[in-house]
């Protein structure tokens, strides 16, 4: 089993489409891993996390295959994560599905509104939905357990998900978009083993840190670099983190001004890897 990541940008990508600010054009100058799709994940072959805007271009860039996907997990409808028109390309006469091709897409119930106004008759794509509430189990194949966790992001409207896997004993945490966790996630994490966990980096340096929580919108709807270490160090004392287990800070954006060096500097002391388009991690 693998955690690909495919993306590892906020919503307007990194450099965004029309930015001049210094973090955009250096990062067009340099390349490679300053360069940065939207954010979306791919765990072992037949599991994807979020559908936004650059799966195409993710796909070809990073030799992803996308024929063998059975499951795919949105977290929330923002349509930097949930981009529903992209799966249209299932249609019959655009695409040849294998035989025992079916996909079953799982989120909340906004995230199924943007389904079911852009696949009224699923059938002929072969797609179903699912609408998930938070903690609720779902057995996956090969003894691969998905259970959806409360994020702490989006519109008070809409409850956004973080997505916990477990797959023989080890446990995978995909945490972005979001600010710190409510209680009850905290204590069905600290049940398991988890050996590569991924969080939200949108705001970078900026922002405020756990000690000035109250003064700060930073840790209500996303972190920023101290913000992820306070995670990892929390999940830790809570006995969570399994020997050697990957800790990742990713979705940023270019508003932080730190490249990929600059991030490096401030995590590796802490032991967190920066996340980039294709880094790929065993589970």
């Amino acid at each position: 089993m693998f955690l690909k990541v495919l993306g590892s940008a906020a919503a307007e990508g990194w450099p965004a489409t029309f930015c001049a600010c210094s973090a955009c054009v250096e990062a067009r100058r340099r390349g490679g891993k300053d360069i940065r799709r939207r954010t979306t994940y791919q765990l072992g072959e037949s599991v994807h996390i979020d559908w936004g805007p650059d799966s195409y271009n993710s796909m070809i860039a990073l030799n992803v295959d996308y024929a063998p996907l059975r499951h795919l997990f949105i977290t929330h409808s923002h349509q930097d994560h949930w981009c529903p028109e992209e799966l249209a390309w299932r249609k019959p006469g655009f695409s040849r599905l294998a035989d025992d091709s079916w996909l079953t897409v799982y989120g909340n119930r906004q995230t199924e509104a943007g389904f079911v106004a852009e696949f009224p008759d699923p059938d002929p794509l072969r797609m179903t939905f699912r609408r998930t509430e938070p903690f609720e189990r779902f057995e996956l194949e090969d003894g691969l357990v998905a259970v959806p966790l409360t994020a702490s992001h989006a519109d008070d409207d809409e409850t956004a998900l973080n997505y916990l896997f477990v797959w023989e004993g080890r446990g995978v945490v995909i945490g972005n978009d979001t600010g710190w966790w409510r209680p009850e996630v905290w204590d069905l994490l600290a049940q398991h083993e988890l050996h590569v966990v991924v969080m939200d980096c949108t705001s970078g340096p900026l922002g405020t840190g756990p000690r000035d929580a109250e003064k700060s919108w930073v840790g209500s709807h996303h972190l920023n670099c101290e913000w992820v270490v306070a995670v990892r160090d929390e999940l830790a004392c809570r006995g969570a983190l399994a020997e050697g287990c990957r800790f990742v800070a990713n979705h940023f954006s270019h508003n932080g001004g730190w490249l990929h060096h600059q991030l490096e500097e401030y995590f590796t002391p802490h032991g967190i890897l920066v996340g980039f388009d294709g880094l790929e991690l065993s589970v």
